[in-house]
């Protein structure tokens, strides 16, 4: 399977099986690795990419948008309604759903959303 995935500004091309998908970074929610399988959600649906590990899809699209916040998710600041440290989950906002915080990335997380104290609506 030939997969290829380039980033330039907000546009991310990705290529898979042949087929060229254009998404724009601020479509991105969040994205997930499970089965070997990277699972890319967007406000217009779900890209399957096969075979790439979740460190690489984070160094390809980088950090301005996207923060790993468990080993299996990488999380698109602008969709963060409210971090709930006591679930240790993030809420994404429009009822889109719950994202998990690992243990090992909970400082990381709220480090990156300027967390001040208490439960942090961004």
């Amino acid at each position: 399977m030939t997969k290829s995935i380039v980033r330039e500004a907000l546009d991310v091309f990705v290529c898979v099986e042949g087929r060229m998908n254009h998404v724009n970074m601020e479509d991105i929610i969040y994205v997930e690795h499970n089965s070997r399988t990277i699972f890319l959600y967007t406000v217009k649906g779900i890209l399957y990419i096969p075979y790439t590990p979740l460190n690489e899809i984070l160094r390809i699209l980088g950090g301005d948008y996207l923060f790993q916040c468990h080993k299996s998710y990488l999380v698109n600041r602008i969709y963060i309604e409210r971090i709930d440290r006591t679930e240790n989950c993030i809420l994404l906002k429009d009822y889109l759903g719950t994202i998990a915080v690992g243990r090992k990335f909970k400082r990381g997380v709220l480090q990156k959303m300027h967390y001040v104290g208490g439960e942090t609506k961004v």
